[in-house]
């Protein structure tokens, strides 16, 4: 009995995944190389995401987007899925407006539905960014400008207030 249980998980697992390749073989769907512009885009801005797409034409190709922090060691649980559009000769565009202002990469994924199934692409592309004005930065510096100051103002008052006494006794 156990062999005959062992036989038909078998034969199911060899009939979904024989399914997927024929899929996947009739579509004739091919994905070229990834494009991200700018090149190197600060946190917070706003990109454009573009992709060939050869073979037949899909219904739909979106983008899917995941924002991470190389310091922290995170990815935002927040991944937008951005629908992109046909530019011209197959080439599908798409804006997205980053989210996160301390994030330090991207990851960019593409996926095209075509008769009704999504076909990932097997290329994705790690988009480095740039530091930006609100101090996005890899050198860990996390101080607020003018803090210091702050700090030096109750310094100043506190010795004061000291000195008053002592001279008062």
């Amino acid at each position: 009995m156990k062999n005959g249980k062992k036989l038909m998980l078998c034969a199911v697992i060899f009939s979904i995944f024989g399914a997927t390749i024929c899929s996947a073989v009739n579509t004739r769907l091919t994905f070229g190389e990834i494009s991200v512009s700018p090149l190197s885009p600060a946190a917070q801005s706003t990109i454009t995401i573009s992709i060939p797409v050869g073979g037949d034409t899909p219904s739909e190709v979106r983008v899917k987007v995941e924002e991470c922090n190389g310091r922290t060691g995170i990815c935002y649980p927040k991944i937008q899925n951005v629908s992109m559009s046909l530019a011209s000769g197959g080439n599908y565009q798409a804006k997205v407006t980053l989210i996160h202002a301390d994030a330090t990469y991207i990851n960019c994924t593409i996926a095209a539905k075509m008769n009704g199934t999504w076909m990932p692409s097997a290329r994705w592309k790690v988009v480095n960014l740039s530091e930006n004005s609100n101090g996005n930065s890899s050198n860990g510096d996390k101080k607020t400008p003018g803090f210091d100051v702050v700090l030096i103002i109750i310094a100043i008052g506190v010795s004061l207030i000291m000195i008053r006494r002592k001279r008062e006794k």
